[in-house]
């Protein structure tokens, strides 16, 4: 199969089970919305899929290819992670810290070329932080580091983009344009897999949804279809009229 192709995925931590054997099918040109409450393994499964958190069992391959037979190099080019809750410590500026993501596609030699410098521009267009390119990124605002720091991830030019919270402790206005960024970039023909807790913005944004649950994918599908009032509220413990911005299927707005 063209795409992602998921088989049975078991990860412990610490000798605990947190992923039971997950299966998942995803082709590129869609953004894919991760949810779950804390502790459901939204944030391993992620880290699992790119090889950097140790799968007890099952197989993660790459248009037919396993990753496990793949190069460190090959991964990294095929794969950019965007983690959740990075913190900037260098006053590098927006050009120099968004440059950082061509390094696994750099030569021996660690030179930027002219398709690095090109690379580098259209990642900064493509989430309206070119106009920041010669500030430093600690002198940033949240949301315009936000942006910078998947501005990194795009400059990778992956075929598949893994994004862990990435509208985590922003304002609705910079949370929306996240999302709009991210559903823009999937439109481009990348596999965007992204993991948020507003219920909103995923059925407003996300083509698909997958509900995790204690280390299993409990829904999967279009947000309408997934995010039904019976499985928020076993999934969430909550009654889902107390979950924020989540409306029940066909409601106005």
């Amino acid at each position: 199969m063209s795409g992602l192709s998921i088989r049975g995925l078991c990860v412990d931590l610490g000798g605990t089970p947190v992923l039971r054997g997950v299966d998942l099918e995803a082709g590129p040109g869609a953004l894919v919305g991760l949810l779950g409450p804390n502790g459901a393994g939204k944030s391993t499964f992620l880290r699992a899929i790119c090889r950097l958190a140790p799968a007890r069992s099952g197989t993660v391959a790459w248009n037919g290819r396993p990753l496990a037979r793949m190069s460190v190099r090959e991964r990294a080019t095929s794969f950019a992670y965007l983690p959740q809750g990075q913190t900037l410590h260098w006053p590098l500026s927006v050009r120099r810290l968004v440059e950082i993501g061509r390094l696994p596609r750099l030569g021996p030699l660690g030179r930027v070329g002219a398709a690095d410098r090109a690379a580098v521009e259209a990642a900064m267009a493509a989430v309206d932080v070119a106009h920041l390119a010669e500030r430093a990124a600690t002198s940033l605002s949240g949301g315009e580091r936000a942006r910078a720091l998947l501005a990194r991830a795009l400059a990778v030019e992956a075929a598949v983009l893994l994004a862990d919270e990435p509208t985590a402790s922003l304002d609705p206005c910079h949370a929306v344009e996240i999302m709009q960024a991210l559903r823009r970039i999937a439109r481009t023909g990348r596999l965007v897999l992204a993991i948020t807790h507003d219920l909103g913005l995923a059925q407003r944004f996300c083509d698909r949804v997958v509900l995790l649950d204690q280390g299993r994918i409990v829904a999967d599908g279009p947000p309408d279809e997934a995010l039904t009032s019976e499985r928020l509220r076993t999934v969430y413990r909550v009654d889902p009229a107390m979950l924020s911005g989540w409306a029940p299927a066909g409601a106005a707005g």
